[in-house]
């Protein structure tokens, strides 16, 4: 009974950090180097990063066909990237930058 009632605990807490980190997300823009077929300890990412002076951010694509192949076509180039941020603590990385993409552009050269 304790243990059902420990691990109760445990899901609603996180389900209620999750929920908070998504209350706080804002729309940002960023341009720097994509790189796709990312892969980490645990599935602890989005698969796909985009790495600015500022720092390494996750893009979360959803099942955008669209915004897939144009990240596959455009891996390893710059890139203008719009969306929404959210910061989600993970498990081996502390803190997790996720910008759920609204548009992915080349950058102007």
């Amino acid at each position: 009974m304790q243990k059902c009632f420990l691990t109760i605990c445990v899901l609603l807490l996180t389900a209620i950090s999750i929920h908070a980190a998504e209350a706080e997300a804002k729309k940002v823009e960023f341009t720097g180097k994509l790189k796709t077929g990312i892969m980490a300890i645990g599935g602890e990412t989005t698969g796909t990063i985009i790495e600015t002076k500022d720092g390494k951010y996750e893009l979360q694509l959803g099942k955008n066909a669209e915004l897939r192949a144009k990240a596959d076509k455009l891996n390893g180039k710059q890139v203008t990237v719009t969306g929404t941020l959210v910061v989600r603590p993970g498990v081996e990385v502390k803190e997790r930058k996720i910008v759920t993409v609204a548009t992915l552009t080349e950058a102007a050269k």
